[in-house]
């Protein structure tokens, strides 16, 4: 956490406030959590923007925007619009960061120099920016060593989280997102929802069984409320009745596992990560990898 004392030669950062002032480093803010917030001046980056913000009140972070450019003499522009889109949306103080690179590479690579502990970022939808769906969102994902909450343009929950979805399958690895989920819920006193899809076969539904009965054991143990619920559908329907779920039940954050190897795409179809991240609820989609790439310590949740 807190303000690297030196600055990598790709990068440029500050703390400061949204109205036109001089940059001023601020060292008692930049002690704190840092949430990354990459922006494309966009609305739905405005989204994002207002999002983090929100959330950093409650978890007692500071918001950092970012925004890559493609050629060293684009920061200083880069820098002002970030100031002003921060004063225009009355978010209060935010640090601004630019780099020089590509979106895939640059955003997870400036999380980890800045010592970040969440990104949020915004997504167009499915016909919408090529770098936050499909193969290249998971691109971004995979490369970085923090969680990411992804937000819509039509997101409207509150960053106040009072129910988490968490969807569990047949994977070993959905066990590791567990700790994170737990942190969020301790943090806002929000009730968990562990769903998980129905398995006819004998053998995968007793493993499904024992890795629901994990879940529950962990939040027990820590003390959280939660509620288990198994859909009509096998794990290729999975995600249909998932997202159904989410907006009966009202869920304020999904929280869903992608591993660097065996995506979620291969646990429940084709272009599932696409329809959980752009779910036409708007829902807020927290991505993590194997919990084994991050610090005990690096959640912006933790207690």
């Amino acid at each position: 956490m807190g303000c690297s004392p030196e600055a990598h030669p790709s990068l440029r950062h500050s703390c400061h406030l949204s109205e036109a002032a001089p940059l001023i480093i601020r060292p008692y803010i930049c002690s704190m959590s840092k949430i990354i917030v990459p922006t494309d001046f966009t609305s739905v980056s405005e989204v994002a923007i207002r999002y983090a913000s929100e959330l950093a009140k409650h978890t007692k972070s500071e918001v950092h925007l970012l925004h890559i450019v493609d050629k060293e003499n684009e920061r200083a522009d880069a820098e002002a619009q970030m100031k002003n889109q921060a004063a225009q949306l009355g978010v209060g103080t935010v640090g601004t960061v630019t780099a020089v690179g590509n979106i895939f590479e640059d955003i997870p690579d400036t999380a980890e120099r800045e010592n970040a502990e969440l990104i949020v970022m915004g997504t167009h939808g499915l016909k919408g920016m090529q770098f936050i769906v499909g193969s290249n969102a998971l691109r971004v994902v995979s490369e970085g060593n923090v969680p990411f909450i992804i937000v819509q343009e039509e997101t409207k929950r509150s960053a106040h989280v009072r129910k988490i979805l968490a969807p569990l399958d047949l994977h070993q690895e959905t066990k590791q997102k567990l700790k994170i989920v737990a942190d969020v819920a301790e943090k806002f006193s929000a009730e968990v929802h562990l769903v998980s899809p129905k398995e006819s076969d004998e053998y995968l539904n007793n493993k499904l069984t024992r890795n629901v009965a994990y879940a529950e054991g962990y939040l027990e143990e820590r003390k959280i409320q939660y509620k288990t619920a198994v859909t009509d559908a096998s794990s290729g329907g999975f995600v249909k009745d998932l997202l159904k779920y989410a907006n009966y039940a009202d869920i304020d954050l999904i929280c869903i596992l992608n591993t660097a190897e065996d995506r979620l795409v291969h646990a429940f179809g084709i272009d599932s990560e696409q329809k959980i991240i752009t779910n036409e609820a708007g829902i807020p989609v927290m991505i993590l990898n194997p919990a084994a790439t991050y610090k005990d310590s690096a959640s912006v949740f933790a207690q």
